[in-house]
């Protein structure tokens, strides 16, 4: 499949997660078409806003109260599929759509279908433009644009793009578009489908019809307001599925695909998940070859290792050995990987590859794998039937150790799987083909320790050390950001994001030890951070500090939730030693906390001495999934360290 490398983006609230469109048929999408999958994780690395899709600010007063703005209207929209004995197809796509603001006409105002002409075959039947005083624009051909297909990971691919650009559009025209496309060849992996509807924007009428010789295997699923009829007509089965009057909804902060939860309508001649595994497997087999080259290369890396060291050090290897790039070049490229002999000569390779080369030098040294297909986003659901659109990924299994692992993720520790890989549905790619669910993702395992040391001076400013340490999945964000800048840049930059602010440096452990925790030592100072009078009122000071509370302020939504969200897995401790300026006394702590739900716990002490105050914080995320419904517990526990964070400390002056 057409697989992705896990790139790590600090710079926004949202773990964005690149990736492609999973099966290779061909792909048929308006700009903003499909939600599916665009949420992303909230990682507690990030101290930026949630950065969210905006609608056009200039919208009738009609929809000023409403959660949604419409800004298209999707009138019809007509998918019907001519299957062949042999599961090829011609497929015959109409819509029609109401452009209803600014916006809905910048996003909407083109549409495109991507194919892959070694197997497949494209073409516009037909498009045009209706005005509101029913002008008819007939699409001409200097709005269509034939062009290569833009790659949605690092590489290269012989796909094409069909687009078609409508003209002269205004608030309440409405654009017309049918495209037909043809599968010349069977997929490698089956024929499969999956429709819902566009989630954001309302939708009059959704259908897809499939007919086929009644002889033909085909099973079909649907989940919520679908009507399916399923006929015979002579020797054609007629299947029919339809979805009237979606009003648009708004798309939760965080929250799950809306393949977990909404209204599908599904086929596949897949008859189970192992399926898959064994005919993928099938193409995979014949890329694994031990060379002398290969046989070499294992035992140089594990030396006189043998079993769960000998995989982590053939693990380490290939991490940071191999560089991210994919390259497609015909349809079935996106399932089937390279040889370990032509990923070592090129040192590069896509997910596949990585994992190819993995299993590979284990053979070679007598430990059992298997590649496993996995769902990188945020689907987390098993959809009601057998299809490679499930996934989007591959990571690897040591059955003996029951050990997965993502040699992919080049900051990662063998073992430690991110957050958007736990507790999930895998096919293992094997002779027989199984399925497995990945760990839960465990607070116990994930942990943040950060202990400081802090100094309040009469000058107003504020001196302070302190210890980072990153244990688990939450190690691999770290160890990319602190080796992304020089030592000041990024103390700075973590500084800025604080109430004081200030100037500091860092230093790290070895950041390419994947063995090892991340561990980071800072000093710093923040002047003019404090007021100094015969009382000074301060809050804790947050000082360098690369996971704080404060990014606990993206989990919150106002109003109720609807739909299962995402969260991070962990365990997170904070300690700092405040001293006080000599001549002063503390007049008031903050009072302790001590809260526990379902969602997670909360603590916090304050401990006065002599010259001194000791803050100590812990929170506790329990699991990555809410449901909606837990949602009010969750947000109980988030508040908690929120207001304890705002929590003011009091100086007096002492008499002389």
């Amino acid at each position: 499949m057409k697989l992705k490398k896990n790139i790590f983006i600090f710079a926004i609230a949202f773990l964005v997660i690149l990736f492609l469109n999973l099966l290779p048929n061909i792909s048929y999408s308006s700009d903003l078409k499909s939600i599916n999958r665009s949420q992303g994780y909230k990682s507690p690395i990030k101290t930026s806003p949630d950065t969210q899709y905006i609608g056009n600010n200039t919208q009738s007063n009609l929809q000023l109260d409403r959660d949604v703005i419409e800004n298209v209207r999707i009138d019809n929209y007509e998918n019907k599929y001519l299957i062949n004995s042999d599961y090829t197809y011609t497929r015959l796509v109409t819509q029609r759509v109401t452009f209803l603001t600014k916006q809905g006409i910048e996003n909407w105002r083109r549409d495109f279908v991507d194919y892959s002409p070694d197997t497949q075959s494209a073409e516009l039947i037909e498009a045009y433009v209706v005005q509101p005083n029913g002008e008819k624009i007939r699409v001409t051909d200097e709005n269509i644009f034939n062009r290569s297909s833009a790659t949605h990971v690092p590489g290269f691919n012989n796909n094409l793009r069909i687009s078609v650009v409508f003209p002269r559009l205004v608030i309440g025209s409405q654009a017309l578009v049918k495209w037909k496309m043809i599968q010349k060849k069977p997929s490698t992996v089956g024929l499969s489908y999956i429709e819902s509807p566009t989630f954001s924007q309302p939708t009059v009428k959704q259908s897809i019809e499939i007919k086929l010789p009644k002889s033909l295997k085909l099973n079909w699923k649907k989940r919520g307001k679908y009507t399916v009829t399923d006929t015979y007509d002579g020797d054609n089965r007629i299947i029919k599925a339809v979805i009237t009057n979606q009003q648009g909804r708004k798309v939760e902060n965080l929250m799950v695909s809306v393949w977990d939860f909404d209204s599908i309508f599904m086929f596949s001649n897949l008859d189970s998940w192992e399926e898959i595994g064994r005919n993928i497997w099938d193409k995979w087999r014949v890329r694994v070859v031990i060379t002398p080259e290969i046989k070499k290369l294992a035992f140089q890396i594990t030396k006189d290792k043998e079993g769960i060291e000998a995989a982590k050090s053939i693990y380490n290897w290939v991490a940071q050995n191999i560089k991210y790039l994919g390259v497609y070049l015909n349809e079935s490229s996106g399932y089937v990987p390279h040889t370990a002999t032509a990923i070592l000569h090129n040192g590069y390779g896509d997910c596949k590859d990585y994992v190819l080369l993995m299993h590979t030098l284990l053979k070679a040294v007598n430990i059992k794998s298997s590649p496993a297909m996995i769902n990188s986003d945020n689907i987390y659901k098993a959809l009601p039937l057998p299809t490679p659109w499930q996934f989007n990924h591959v990571i690897i299994y040591l059955p003996d150790y029951n050990i997965f692992a993502d040699p992919t993720n080049i900051y990662s520790s063998f073992r430690d799987l991110d957050n958007y890989l736990s507790n999930k549905f895998v096919v293992l790619l094997t002779e027989k083909g199984l399925t497995k669910y990945t760990p839960k993702s465990s607070p116990q395992k994930n942990r943040y320790e950060m202990k400081a040391l802090i100094k309040i001076n009469k000058d107003a400013t504020i001196d302070g050390q302190s210890e980072l340490k990153f244990f688990g999945n939450l190690s691999s964000e770290p160890r990319q950001y602190f080796a992304s800048d020089t030592p000041k840049q990024l103390a700075e930059k973590i500084l800025a994001n604080t109430r004081e602010a200030g100037t500091g440096i860092i230093e790290t452990s070895n950041l390419n030890n994947l063995d090892l925790p991340v561990t980071v030592k800072g000093k710093w100072i923040s002047p003019h951070a404090v007021e100094i009078e015969d009382k000074i009122y301060f809050s804790t000071p947050v000082g360098i500090s690369k996971i704080s509370p404060a990014w606990l302020r993206t989990y919150i939504t106002f109003g109720k939730r609807h739909y299962p969200f995402v969260a991070w897995v962990g365990n997170y401790n904070w300690e700092y030693k405040i001293n006080i300026p000599s001549g002063y006394k503390i007049v008031r702590k903050p009072k302790d906390r001590n809260f526990s739900n379902t969602t997670g716990s909360y603590k916090s002490i304050y401990e006065q001495g002599d010259g001194y105050i000791l803050v100590k914080r812990n929170l506790v995320i329990n699991k990555n999934v809410y449901r909606a419904e837990e949602y009010p517990d969750f947000q109980e526990l988030i508040y908690k360290p929120i207001h304890d964070t705002r929590s003011v400390i009091v100086l007096e002056k002492l008499p002389v």
